[in-house]
């Protein structure tokens, strides 16, 4: 954008010495008085330089050129700059709600390994309480303060407030208290839970659960079911100091330092995977299609 014989103007000028100007620029004395050359006709014959056996010394005109070139030059990087931002994609900011229940870890690693494909697409941390109301309210806003949330989604507790896509199915455990009788075992069966009293989702809301409690009713009456709405922090905060189990999954192994999460074989999984808006924006629709084209080359 700018005449470049300029660059070698501005090294001679600084350096005193079409030689010493030479060095810096890596090319020869003999191109470097024959680019100001140039620029003296190119400038309708200005003398930029007095010449002498002591050096380079800029004339009048030397000394406004030489100014007036150094804002030319910064300004035309600034416009090049800001031009060749414009070139590039725009980023694209998802926000991922994250608590000790939700904590996100099975979406990060997958897009850990594939992000690199995707330049324009940055993903923010947003926490969010683990209360019920505080969900619902996630729930009712998405996309103001939170775009998605990865998790357990299959359940008509929570109504029509979101899409969901699926990304895995994660087995079922059984979380309870670390002093408990079952804590240490590596595995567990449902005739190992007879005599327990199990907290799991109660039956109506739709959730993959309902299988496993009718098959829980009707061949291992001897366990105790007690059904929830929800499964919040405060009932795992609860089992600490109970004798209760939870029907829980891995992605809720780390919410309490104190309670011991061990695999039932029994079955059934838990769908987990990322629920949005009924009424997606674009970005977030763009960035849910290639999480699910991530997930199955997986």
């Amino acid at each position: 954008m700018y005449n470049h014989h300029l660059d070698t103007f501005l090294k001679a000028a600084d350096s005193g010495s079409f030689l010493k100007a030479a060095e810096q620029l890596y090319i020869s004395a003999n191109a470097v008085t024959k680019q100001i050359n140039l620029l003296e006709r190119e400038l309708g014959g200005l003398k930029l330089f007095h010449r002498s056996p002591q050096g380079l010394k800029l004339t009048q005109a030397g000394e406004l050129v030489y100014a007036e070139a150094k804002k030319m030059i910064q300004h035309s990087n600034t416009v090049l700059r800001k031009a060749r931002e414009l070139e590039k994609p725009k980023a694209t900011v998802i926000r991922v709600g994250v608590s000790l229940m939700n904590p996100a870890n099975t979406l990060l690693e997958l897009w850990a390994k594939a992000s690199e494909h995707f330049p324009n697409i940055r993903l923010e941390v947003v926490p969010f309480e683990d209360t019920a109301p505080a969900f619902t309210e996630v729930l009712d806003h998405l996309e103001e303060k939170i775009d998605l949330i990865s998790c357990p989604y299959k359940t008509n507790y929570w109504g029509d407030r979101y899409r969901s896509i699926h990304l895995r199915d994660l087995p079922l455990c059984v979380a309870c208290a670390k002093t408990h009788p079952l804590a240490h075992r590596e595995r567990l069966t449902l005739d190992d839970l007879h005599g327990e009293t199990l907290i799991t989702s109660r039956p109506g809301l739709g959730s993959a659960i309902d299988p496993l409690w009718a098959e829980i009713e009707r061949d291992h009456p001897q366990i105790r079911l007690k059904g929830v709405d929800y499964l919040d922090m405060p009932t795992f905060n609860r089992l600490v100091s109970s004798t209760e189990l939870v029907l829980s999954a891995p992605c809720w192994s780390g919410v309490h330092p104190l309670l011991a999460t061990i695999p039932l074989e029994c079955g059934y999984t838990l769908p987990y995977g990322l629920i949005y808006a009924l009424d997606p924006s674009k970005e977030v629709l763009q960035f849910v299609t290639a999480v699910g084209q991530l997930n199955e080359d997986s």
